[in-house]
């Protein structure tokens, strides 16, 4: 009985060597995609009560406290609200937030390649 199981316990017990890769990929991933959406007008339409009601961020919004009054729906268009969207900073604040969330994407990407590109050159070299 033992023996049937020896190799799915032995694969098991080495999965750590692909797993956590492959988890900071899809975690990368996941930056990537959720800080492209950011770049949407949608997107930034919709983050924009978190954005004014946090202490942490309102600051970066113009007029963080009249949110209420020219916020839309999902894939709504109106273009008096989306001037007024402008003219709060929510768009720039939305890029700058989508751009933060690229660059920590990629410099997880750069984390696990770098690291399998090192174990392949310590390899290589000897």
């Amino acid at each position: 009985m033992i023996g049937y199981l020896r190799l799915p316990l032995s694969w098991i017990a080495h999965s750590d060597r692909v797993g956590i890769p492959l988890m900071r990929v899809a975690i990368a991933i996941v930056f990537l995609w959720i800080g492209a959406l950011k770049f949407a007008p949608y997107e930034a339409d919709s983050i924009t009560p978190f954005v004014a009601n946090s202490p942490f961020m309102s600051f970066f919004y113009e007029h963080p406290a009249e949110y209420k009054a020219h916020l839309t729906h999902e894939g709504e268009l109106k273009p008096a609200e989306r001037a007024w969207q402008t003219a709060n900073n929510t768009y720039g604040f939305s890029d700058g937030l989508g751009t933060m969330e690229i660059t920590i994407g990629l410099l997880t990407l750069l984390g696990v390649f770098s690291r399998r590109w090192a174990s392949w050159a310590r390899r290589s070299r000897s």
